[in-house]
C-alpha cells in the first residue's frame, strides 16, 4: 500500500520562504561608494597622525598656549555628498600639495577658527557667537597664518612618501562655489580633532582622488619598503624631448606709458617719444631668459645675448 504524501499548505510555504529570506545569498554593492578603511592606505592613516602630532607643536607655539591635535580617522566620500556637507558660511583654503596634481582643500570648522583666533590675541578662547564672525577679514588672516605655521609640519609627515611643499592658492567661504571634483568622484578626508582652552573642533584636508593618484600605490603599502619607484626608463625620452621641444620667444624693445586721455587724443602722424633701451629682455611667454643688446645680423633682427646676462 502506497501512502499519499502530504500537502505542504501555503502558510508552510510562506514559512519557509520567510525564513529563507532573513538572510539573502546576494546582497547589491555600491562601487561607487569606494569607503576606506584602515587596511587600504595604512601609510595614509601613519602620516595623518605623524602629521597630527608635529601639527599639536606648531599650534602651541603659534597660540602661546597648550593646543593638542588629534587625528580621527580617514574615510572616502563622494564629491556631491561632501560639498552638501560643509558649513555655509564655510571656512575653506584651497590649496596645492606640491609635487602633487590639482588642488587639495582644508576645511576649518568655524567655531573652531573663531576659539583660535580668540586665543591667539590672549583671549579665553570663547568664540564669537556671530557666524559671520568667522569670513571677517581677521580670520581669514589667521585662517591662512595657522596653514603657513603649519607648512612645515605637512612636509615632515609627508616626507617618507614624496617631498611635499603646501601652497595656499585662495580662500573660500561659499561652498558652492568649490570644485571638489565631479559628482561620482571621490575625495579622502583626513579627519582632525583640536583641543584648545577646554574647547574642541575639527579640522578635515579633503584631497580629490585624482591628486593622490600618483602615489596611490605606494600609500597602500605599510611604509617598510622605498615608497616611490623611479621610473628611470622614461628620464632618457623625456629628456631628449624637451631638447627638441619649439619654445616662441619675444623681445620688446620698448616700451611708452602714456595717459587714456592722451590715447584718445592721437591723430594720424602724432608722435610716441620712446626711449632706445640699453639692454633687452629676452622673454618666453613672460618669463624672463636672458638680457642681450638689439643688433642686426645678416639682414634680420637679432638679439645679442650679452655675458652673465642671465635675466
Amino acid at each position: 500500500m502506497v501512502e499519499t504524501p502530504e500537502r505542504i499548505s501555503n502558510e508552510e510555504v510562506a514559512a519557509l520562504l520567510q525564513e529563507g529570506g532573513k538572510e539573502p545569498s546576494v546582497r547589491p554593492y555600491d562601487f561607487a561608494a569606494q569607503r576606506i578603511n584602515r587596511t587600504q592606505l595604512p601609510l595614509l592613516e601613519e602620516i595623518s597622525k605623524h602629521f597630527a602630532a608635529r601639527a599639536g607643536g606648531a599650534l602651541t607655539g603659534l597660540l602661546g598656549r597648550d593646543a593638542i591635535m588629534q587625528f580621527d580617522s580617514l574615510d572616502s566620500v563622494k564629491s556631491a555628498d561632501l560639498q552638501a556637507s560643509l558649513p555655509a558660511p564655510a571656512t575653506l583654503a584651497i590649496v596645492r600639495m606640491k609635487p602633487l596634481p590639482g588642488l587639495a582643500f582644508v576645511s576649518v570648522e568655524p567655531a573652531l577658527l573663531l576659539t583660535l583666533l580668540d586665543g591667539f590675541f590672549g583671549g579665553t578662547g570663547r568664540p564669537n557667537a556671530d557666524p559671520q564672525a568667522a569670513v571677517a577679514p581677521a580670520a581669514q588672516r589667521f585662517l591662512a597664518l595657522m596653514l603657513r605655521s603649519l607648512a612645515a609640519e605637512l612636509a615632515a609627515a609627508w616626507q617618507p612618501v614624496s617631498p611635499m611643499e603646501l601652497e595656499l592658492v585662495k580662500q573660500e567661504t561659499n561652498p558652492r562655489l568649490v570644485q571638489l571634483g565631479g559628482a561620482l568622484e571621490s575625495v579622502v578626508v583626513a579627519r582632525f580633532t583640536v583641543e584648545f582652552a577646554a574647547r574642541s573642533g575639527r579640522i578635515d584636508w579633503l584631497m580629490p582622488d585624482a591628486t593622490l593618484s600618483p602615489i596611490r600605490e605606494a600609500l597602500t603599502g605599510d611604509g617598510s619598503a622605498a615608497p616611490v619607484r623611479k621610473q628611470e626608463a622614461w628620464g632618457p625620452s623625456l629628456t631628449h624631448a624637451l631638447q627638441e621641444a619649439q619654445l616662441d620667444t619675444r623681445a620688446v624693445l620698448a616700451e611708452a606709458q602714456i595717459s587714456l586721455r592722451e590715447l584718445v587724443r592721437l591723430v594720424p602722424g602724432d608722435i610716441i617719444p620712446i626711449e632706445a633701451p640699453q639692454q633687452v629682455t629676452l622673454l618666453a611667454g613672460d618669463v624672463p631668459l636672458y638680457s642681450g643688446r638689439f643688433g642686426i645680423s645678416q639682414g634680420h633682427n637679432a638679439l645679442k645675448i650679452l655675458p652673465g646676462a642671465l635675466a
